[in-house]
């Protein structure tokens, strides 16, 4: 007599948990507030605080959704779809506050450089603080970082290029057009070299235990879809409440674009990289950092030049010289900390440490 066996089938992927379902509800209870409110013509503060929870609230749902999309890959595919997916609602702030022009234009545009800061300072500070805390020293894949890292310095570079160009030379304002242009150009065309090679690159095995993924593709992408699409109405409510805001309150259009519209942007992918990090895994917490930091230097500064010239509203890669100083000096220390393969508590506390001293000095700008 002969015993059949028969091979367990694979679990069934399946929907969203209680917690999922309660955060959902929640977000999208807040983002329907913000609409309101915005509907009625409410307090412009008001406006420009609840959108911006909702914000980031709709970005914690689009990085839950890439995570679960992302799941079974390797963590260099893993890292960059939480980058870029982590990234929409910067782009989507950007280029309405382009469309928008005035002084939202300088908005935008600090934004762009507070994005990069919050990515090499705050995210990939923190996260080497959480997890040499919890776990010891830390080490990762230096050649993988130290690649993002040199590609930094050569994107903060290219930025500073035309700021250089105006404190040193006659240039006339078509003469910084032109050159934010082809300069523009350039970086799109390096960020796609940079994705060729990384993809070119073998991939090291993970060293971390790897988690099916919950969800169904089609979930997933249904998820990613809705939370795109209501992140990019709330950013033009957001965006809507910004200049208002600013004359409100005072605070100055500096500090709004470096700082606050970088945080509610990046709040949920910031945490994601954190928790990450807290967990012990790295790698996949450094390649958020960087690859982050590197999308929004050369992908996201070259959408705003094209937006700029879509709208007509002419975007020119011009930074004040306090900028591009705390940014060539964040792009170096991270360099640092990249190349050596392995990092502390203490390293990750003084990136922090810079960036709280930047944003004390943005404030009284």
């Amino acid at each position: 007599m002969t015993t059949e066996t028969h091979a367990a089938p694979p679990p069934q992927k399946g929907g969203l948990n209680r917690s999922e379902v309660i955060q959902f509800a929640a977000i999208a209870g807040l983002a329907l507030v913000a609409v309101a409110i915005w509907a009625v013509d409410a307090s412009p503060v008001l406006i420009f605080v609840v959108a911006g929870l909702a914000v980031a609230g709709m970005a914690h749902v689009l990085t839950m959704a890439t995570e679960q999309a992302g799941e079974s890959a390797g963590p260099r595919l893993s890292s960059l779809l939480n980058a870029t997916f982590g990234n929409a609602a910067e782009i989507f702030i950007v280029v309405l506050a382009i469309r928008e022009g005035g002084e939202l234009i300088d908005v935008a545009r600090a934004s762009i450089v507070g994005s990069v800061l919050g990515n090499l300072l705050l995210i990939f500070g923190a996260s080497l603080l959480v997890a040499g805390l919890r776990h010891g020293r830390q080490s990762f894949n230096a050649k993988v970082a130290g690649v993002n890292a040199t590609m930094l310095i050569l994107a903060t570079a290219a930025l500073g290029i035309p700021t250089l160009f105006a404190e040193t030379s006659g240039a006339t304002t078509s003469d910084l057009e032109n050159l934010s242009h082809g300069v523009a150009i350039v970086m799109a065309l390096l960020y796609a070299g940079y994705l060729i090679h990384a993809f070119q690159e073998p991939e090291e095995a993970r060293t971390h235990a790897t988690h099916a993924a919950r969800w169904s593709v089609r979930l997933a992408l249904i998820v990613l879809a809705a939370s795109a699409i209501a992140t990019g109405v709330l950013s033009e409510v957001l965006v809507g409440a910004i200049e208002p805001t600013i004359e409100e309150t005072g605070i100055g259009t500096v500090f709004v674009g470096l700082v606050i519209v970088p945080i509610i942007g990046n709040v949920a992918e910031h945490f994601a990289a954190v928790k990450i990090a807290w967990n012990g895994d790295i790698d996949f917490s450094t390649g958020i950092a960087l690859n982050s930091a590197l999308q929004v230097a050369l992908a996201v500064s070259a959408v705003a030049v094209a937006a700029g010239v879509v709208f007509g509203n002419e975007v020119t890669l011009l930074f004040p010289p306090l900028e591009i100083a705390v940014l060539i000096a964040a792009a170096l220390l991270a360099t640092v900390v990249a190349v050596n393969g392995n990092a502390n508590w203490l390293e990750g506390a003084e990136l922090l440490a810079i960036y709280a001293m930047a944003a004390i000095a943005f404030w009284y700008l």
